[in-house]
């Protein structure tokens, strides 16, 4: 899978013409009525913790799916938690030698999108249209601009803990769900809880979309990958007061 003869084969999968199509169809869909209304039951004043919808088809997320999996720029990383309760990037060794509690995420995550991944940056284009943010700000209630956006990889044993993204005036953010074939055991939930204790499971189905509030007092994790065969791929987008 990750060779060179096969990894020029799936990136080119999604020609230039597809792609300019497919970042289309992703502003349409997020501008979409029922995407504001999901994003609106999250409104300011809301104790809901997150909420979630069927987005993407699989001619959307397989193509995603197929070129993630074919890209060479893959790290795994490791964070510990320190005594400040911050955290800080570790290698393998030190990660493995750290008390359990220490240990806050494992997870594959992409930093360097190549040039030729033409589905990915289209989607990445997508999500940071003017159009987009024009469509959440009116949903969400407050005007809100695009912060950033990690691409990750979770496979058997990667997991990430309780915690809350409260910097960068971040208010919400969204997970796309991009893998095929998940079951129930194979781990990889999206759980979100509010100050209030209500919380919120979300499958990590093929194609879903989740909303979650960024706010203090909110905590989101991912449950630990049980499965020694399925991989979660996923994208995950903050927004944040408008600048």
């Amino acid at each position: 899978m990750q060779d060179s003869a096969r990894t020029t084969s799936v990136i080119d999968h999604m020609s230039r013409d597809a792609a300019i199509a497919f970042h289309g169809r992703m502003i349409e869909l997020l501008t979409t009525a029922r995407v504001a209304e999901s994003l609106g039951l999250l409104r300011p004043g809301s104790d809901a913790p997150a909420t979630s919808l069927p987005l993407l088809s699989p001619d959307m997320t397989e193509p995603l799916v197929a070129e993630l999996a074919s890209l060479p720029t893959w790290a795994t990383e490791h964070w510990l938690l320190t005594p400040d309760d911050d955290v800080k990037p570790a290698d393998a060794d030190e990660f493995t030698a750290a008390a359990p509690e220490r240990r806050f995420s494992r997870s594959g995550c992409l930093r360097d999108v190549p040039q030729s991944a033409l589905g990915i940056r289209a989607f990445i284009s997508a999500v940071k249209s003017p159009k987009v943010a024009d469509a959440f700000s009116s949903a969400f209630g407050e005007p809100v601009s695009f912060r950033s956006a990690d691409i990750a990889k979770y496979e058997a044993g990667h997991y990430l803990r309780r915690h809350s993204d409260t910097f960068d005036d971040r208010r919400f953010g969204l997970v796309f769900f991009l893998s095929p074939g998940w079951t129930a055991g194979d781990g990889g939930e999206l759980v979100v809880e509010a100050p209030s204790g209500a919380a919120l499971t979300t499958q990590p189905e093929q194609g879903r979309l989740a909303m979650l509030r960024i706010n203090p007092g909110y905590h989101h994790s991912v449950c630990r990958i049980r499965s020694q065969s399925w991989v979660r791929y996923s994208i995950a987008v903050h927004f944040g007061t408008a600048k």
